[in-house]
């Protein structure tokens, strides 16, 4: 029935293509009019409806002022290829559309269109499409594929929304694959290799380019990836600031661009972008929905649809609006704004309004899902006007069998939101003529207070050659009212080639931060294409390590990568601010093959007063020292006469490193006695703790050294005067060095000693030779520990495949309560990738397979009254391993469950009972196998050609670089098995 219907309604766009059919204000109309309530000071009004349009999700306005919308009538699940791009007409001049065209048809799933040169970039994955009208009927005659290899996705995550931005190049939302496991047929398809379609030539940027946003221009067929991604949406400030969207974390800033992480491989950076919202992901909102058409999975009360991100630029709505972000939230029907605050490297966003939201419609159907700012500076909110919005993959099978997937797909609307006593209507409508007006005049276009006119004309600028303007763009430099003007200019005549030195000198110099910003970017630039520097420019350059804008000077920081001699410079930056985060890793992405350098300048100049911050700028510095195979470098580090705080922070960066991968450098003799005597000298235990974890990786001293420190450490095992820390710390040294030797000393310590940390110390000592009498002896002393050391002592129990076994025939004969595992635990056995095993541990966990089942002798919970305060023990005992929710201290593995807390208690049950039933957007679990022969679990976070960032279930985020990587392997089941009810009773059910 749903193919036939998309049939019927094409047959009636087609006969409906000649006729008026104007927006009529039936009552319907009226009604969703009257359902919106606005912020104060603006009013809403109808620009486009049904039956002009229907299921529309971006458009597009050309320098004629003709308005160009993209329909995707083919979501949720039809790909019979019914996405349409109408021109919508005004035949009678009143300033409203009462006409369309069809410009474009059998699109896949057609998701943003760009105005470029004579026709549209279209995104429609798996594909970046050129349609062009070269025969003047309306209708495009050209459909060139420009790129392919996108993934196509769920269409919630496909590319999306090419925007021209200020640097002359296009941009594509874009983020990875989204795995199914409903809809696989539909959805499965995980992309190929990104490239030109026509550039044989052309390496690409592989497959589905790697998640990650993408940039291309497509004359020269240059193409990058950035390093962020994006869900649906992406905008910038008017200076290029890059923020994206992503559902619950509805804003989040691409803070160290894509050149300055490649510059240094060594450095593994574990993310480029910072979330900025002040009120956090999954944010408090205020629908006002009447009857809400929410569905089993949906996360009511909070953010959790973001899309369409649009900073808004249009220079009408006064300047407080100049630093305003607006985002759809389709699921609550509305749209939340946030006014972004510069902060050091990156911003920090706050409500726009408290306690409501910018715009909101008591409709259930209205979905707000896209914006657009039009010629006039009003802003177009785009409605997708759909019953049900959620995808399929995540609904409950009697909703997506009962025929109202598609309610709704023959209307839609677009909406005109401007400042109350505005009185300009729509009359821009087909009677622009910025095609048409001379080169000169264009430039002048560039300083129009609303960005849609410095965006067009600078596009058109672009596409010229013969009759460039380069001195009304030079003029323009030192002229503009507007300082927004000079950076198209800027970028203009950098890429003709006519940018001069004494210009981009006075650009540096503006008054202006963001134009500061750009011109150093476009000198940057021209140093990557090898332009040598003069020393004027290069003293320019320089002289901005004293800005006053933070950003200028964190700009400055990044582009000294590719500057020869600047390392005094980048210094300067980084004693004036490394407390910010991103500067302190963009000085060592900054030193590729100069970290040596940076670690002499950071001990000399603010070494003296620990931070959280400097330690996490020495663990990372030291870690790439030794991932570059500094040798001199590190022996810094070992060899430093004093043990100082710095020193044990750079050392456990490079532990850490040499954990999952085989050592970068060969450690000499002295270089390991030097570390042993870390252990030694018992000044300062931890740091003696950091030194044997690297000769674990490197082995110990071939001389007496080794010897006496081994006697020692025996004498102080069983010296129970002897500091805690320290006889962990030979704990430690005796199982790194003879792991097998001591079993007996350590059984003694693990029975006897009172100290909790001893305890700990001797489980961890034994889990490096596990056998049978070790796994039985532990067994045996099980009921006797607290809840700490038996947590330590489970992890001994299934920490080798071989005795795992013994750990769970005691758990079936009661000598260890099933109960004490704790949920984590209990996940990793119910997972377990030995499938014998795997069973064993669902068998004896009694889990029920049938979940359709268990979820019935459950849903009574629906109907009982909990009790919150018993509902945070459970949640407690068997939810934060694995989750954060409001209030409570959890582990940041799985989804925020504080998204939840409005959810009806059905979907709630659903999803603990049957996890599998759906399992949330980029939390599918992996296995991953190092060629050390270490094995681990978690959800990737970023997966790049050098790295992969794993977030293990402890909430540990481990970067791991592809080299010493030998197999991933996703999870055909959720990173949350089935069988948690075992322990909870319906009456816990209804508490939780």
């Amino acid at each position: 029935m749903r193919f036939y219907f998309i049939i019927l309604l094409s047959l009636i766009i087609f006969s409906c293509k000649k006729k008026d059919i104007p927006t009529v204000l039936t009552p319907e109309l009226t009604s969703a009019l009257a359902s919106m309530e606005v912020m104060e000071g603006f009013k809403i009004e109808l620009f486009a409806a049904e039956p002009l349009i229907a299921d529309p999700v971006a458009m597009e306005i050309d320098e004629g002022g003709n308005v160009y919308v993209v329909e995707m009538h083919g979501y949720p699940l039809d790909l019979g290829r019914s996405g349409i791009i109408k021109k919508l007409v005004d035949t009678n001049g009143d300033g409203q559309p009462d006409n369309y065209e069809i410009f474009a048809d059998s699109l896949l799933l057609p998701t943003g269109i760009m105005r470029w040169k004579k026709g549209f970039i279209v995104t429609d994955a798996p594909d970046v499409l050129y349609l062009e009208d070269t025969d003047n009927d309306g209708k495009a005659d050209v459909k060139e594929t420009l790129i392919t290899g996108f993934a196509l996705s769920n269409p919630q995550h496909n590319l999306n929304s090419p925007s021209f931005g200020i640097d002359n190049w296009i941009y594509l939302g874009h983020e990875s694959a989204i795995t199914p496991f409903v809809h696989k047929e539909e959805f499965g398809d995980k992309g190929t290799n990104v490239k030109y379609n026509s550039d044989h030539s052309s390496s690409g940027l592989g497959i589905n380019a790697n998640g990650r946003m993408v940039r291309f221009k497509p004359d020269s067929h240059e193409m990058e990836t950035l390093s962020g991604e994006t869900q649906f949406g992406h905008t910038t400030d008017p200076w290029g600031h890059r923020i994206y969207t992503s559902n619950a974390h509805h804003l989040f800033h691409e803070a160290l661009a894509a050149q300055y992480i490649e510059h240094n491989p060594h450095l593994l950076v574990p993310e480029a972008t910072q979330n900025i919202p002040d009120h956090g992901d999954a944010a408090k909102i205020f629908p006002i929905t009447e009857n809400p058409n929410h569905q089993l999975l949906t996360d009511v009360g909070v953010i959790t649809s973001s899309c369409g991100v649009t900073w808004y630029k249009g220079g009408i709505f006064g300047e407080p609006f100049d630093k305003v972000t607006f985002i759809a939230e389709p699921v609550h029907n509305l749209v939340h704004a946030d006014i972004i605050v510069e902060n050091g490297a990156s911003f920090t966003a706050k409500r726009l309004l408290e306690g409501k939201d910018f715009l909101a419609s008591k409709d259930p159907w209205s979905r707000p899902v896209n914006f657009y700012v039009g010629p006039d500076g009003a802003l177009y909110v785009i409605d997708y006007y759909r019953q049900i919005i959620e995808h399929p993959e995540w609904m409950s099978e009697e909703v997506n069998q009962s025929g109202a997937l598609y309610n709704g797909t023959d209307k839609g609307r677009i909406y005109r939101i401007s400042p109350s006593q505005d009185n300009n209507s729509s009359q821009w409508m087909g009677k622009l003529t910025l095609g048409d007006i001379s080169e000169k005049e264009l430039v002048e276009m560039l300083d129009h207070p609303n960005d849609w006119y410095r965006r067009t004309a600078q596009r058109l600028l672009f596409h010229t050659n013969q009759s460039f303007p380069r001195k009304e763009l030079e003029k323009l430099l030192t002229t503009a009212k507007h300082a927004e003007a000079k950076v198209p200019a800027m970028w203009l005549l950098h890429d003709k080639g006519y940018l001069s030195t004494a210009s981009l000198i006075q650009l540096l110099h503006d008054a202006t931060a963001g134009v500061r910003e750009n011109a150093l970017k476009v000198a940057e630039v021209n140093i990557r294409l090898g332009k040598l520097l003069t020393p004027e420019l290069k003293e320019s350059i320089f002289t901005l390590s004293n800005d006053t804008s933070p950003k200028v000077r964190y700009q400055l920081l990044c582009t000294t990568s590719f500057i020869e001699e600047s390392d005094e410079i980048r210094n300067k930056i980084l004693a004036k601010d490394h407390k910010d985060s991103w500067v302190a890793i963009a000085s060592i992405a900054a030193s590729a093959g100069k970290e040596e350098a940076l670690l002499d300048y950071a001990i000399q100049s603010f070494s003296k007063h620990p931070s959280k911050a400097k330690s996490v700028f020495f663990a990372n510095l030291g870690a790439t020292i030794a991932n570059t195979g500094n040798k001199n470098g590190l022996d810094k580090l070992i060899h430093y006469p004093q043990h100082e705080w710095w020193k044990e922070a750079a050392l456990s960066g490079v532990s850490k490193l040499w954990q999952y991968k085989s050592p970068t450098i060969s450690l000499t003799e002295s270089d390991k006695l030097a570390l042993l005597n870390m252990v030694n000298e018992e000044i300062q235990p931890s740091l003696g703790n950091t030194a044997l974890q690297i000769l674990a990786s490197c082995g110990f001293p071939k001389d007496n050294a080794t010897t006496n420190s081994i006697i020692k450490a025996e004498k102080i095992l069983t010296n129970q005067k002897v500091d805690t820390l320290i006889r962990a710390n030979a704990i430690t040294l005796l199982s790194i060095y003879e792991p097998n030797k001591y079993k007996n000393q350590l059984l003694n310590i693990v029975e006897k000693e009172q100290a909790t940390y001893l305890k700990i110390a001797a489980l961890q000592a034994l889990q490096k030779s596990p056998d049978e009498t070790v796994s039985l002896s532990v067994i045996n002393l099980f009921s006797g520990f607290n809840s700490k050391v038996k947590n330590e002592a489970i992890k001994l129990l299934i920490s080798s495949t071989k005795f795992i076994t013994l750990f769970l025939k005691a758990v079936e004969n009661n000598q260890i309560n099933k109960n004490e595992l704790g949920w984590r635990h209990t996940v990793s056995l119910l997972n377990y990738y030995d499938e014998d095993i795997r069973n064993y541990a669902r068998e004896l966990f009694a889990v029920n397979e049938d979940r359709k089942a268990v979820l019935q002798e459950y849903l009574p919970a629906i109907d009982i009254i909990g009790n919150a305060q018993k509902g945070k023990v459970v949640f407690e005992q068997f939810c934060k391993s694995c989750h954060l929710a409001e209030g409570i201290e959890g582990i940041d593995f799985g989804p925020n469950l504080t998204t939840l807390k409005s959810r009806n208690p059905h979907s709630i049950i659903t999803e603990i009972i049957h996890p599998n039933n759906s399992i949330a957007d980029q939390y599918e679990l992996w296995e991953v196998a190092l060629k050390n022969g270490n094995k681990l679990s978690g959800i990737i976070e970023q997966d790049t050609p050098q790295q992969l960032v794993l977030k293990q279930m402890n909430g540990e985020k481990l970067v791991l670089q592809k080299e010493n990587i030998s197999k991933k392997t996703q999870s055909p089941y959720s990173a949350m098995p089935n069988g948690l009810e075992n322990g909870i009773n319906v009456d816990d059910m209804a508490d939780l």
